[in-house]
């Protein structure tokens, strides 16, 4: 499996922002997979404050691994709900290295203090450095502000990791759901052997037909020898994780693929750029020849 991690020298526009996120995403299962980023919303994410402000190279806004990263995190805390006011109101005070945990696979410790290690000792500079082991607030704040802040913080880093782990645990039960199903219920023991569960909102409101109807449906199931057995249901389970495991391997080496493509482009470009050398080279000997 890829590391996002291993993107800490990615830079681009927008747009090419916008389209890497969306490899990414795909990737790490973030969201529907028919959702398509765009230019549009790189840039109302910088003007909502949960992407940082990218770097001006003459006329080009560049983005890079940060806001890749805040991307990605504010992503994947949109499918867990939240609103884009709180996630503003967090990634505006979080550290580089809080965006990282945020994102699914990569809340390894470890692997968020390398990335911190290999910034300080590349080429970036040292503000750059300290951004990304600071938290982007200001320096001006009260100490009771910053107080309120760490501990938002940290509720919402709790919640955030407690979900990361129910997924994985019902990963581990073989559950089909990504996350826990509470449903309220109205339960009717109509014997010691015999308790019947309905729905607490239906069952507030449920007329004489549908009654009858639900009676008629525990008839027909009670006396259906046709009905799936336990064997049934375990064989189509491990169907269902088969076919899961096969498209993850799918949008693996799609991936791969992808990157492979942009590796070969990069690749011909440089071959474009030797031969064009070559060739003024040569034009030169000719004429130092004559």
């Amino acid at each position: 499996m890829h590391k996002f991690t291993e993107e800490k020298n990615w830079q681009g526009t927008a747009e090419a922002l916008a389209d890497h996120a969306k490899g990414w995403m795909r990737l790490k299962r973030i969201g529907d997979p028919s959702f398509e980023p765009n230019e549009r919303l790189v840039r109302d994410y910088v003007s909502r404050g949960i992407l940082s402000k990218p770097e001006r190279k003459g006329k080009e806004a560049i983005f890079g691994f940060e806001q890749l990263a805040q991307f990605l995190a504010c992503r994947a805390v949109i499918d867990d709900g939240w609103p884009l006011s709180k996630i503003s109101e967090d990634f505006q005070v979080s550290s580089l290295i809080d965006i990282l945990k945020l994102i699914p696979g990569e809340a390894a410790h470890e692997d968020a203090l390398s990335l911190v290690e290999s910034f300080k000792t590349s080429a970036f500079s040292d503000s750059t450095a300290e951004k990304i082991r600071s938290p982007r607030i200001s320096a001006s704040m009260a100490s009771a502000e910053d107080t309120r802040s760490a501990n938002f913080l940290k509720r919402r880093r709790e919640s955030y990791e407690t979900r990361a782990d129910i997924k994985e645990v019902l990963k581990r039960l073989g559950s089909d759901f990504g996350n826990v199903i509470r449903e309220d219920f109205t339960a009717y023991q109509l014997a010691s052997w015999l308790v019947l569960l309905i729905d607490r909102e239906k069952a507030r409101g449920i007329t004489r037909e549908e009654a009858e109807d639900i009676g008629k449906g525990i008839t027909a199931a009670l006396l259906n020898r046709n009905s799936l057995t336990k064997a049934d249901r375990y064989s189509y389970s491990n169907q269902m994780r088969d076919l899961s495991s096969l498209e993850d391997e799918i949008r693996d080496k799609a991936f791969e693929l992808e990157r492979a493509a942009a590796d070969l482009e990069t690749l011909n470009i440089e071959i474009d750029q030797r031969n064009f050398e070559l060739q003024a080279l040569k034009k030169k000997l000719r004429e130092a020849e004559k």
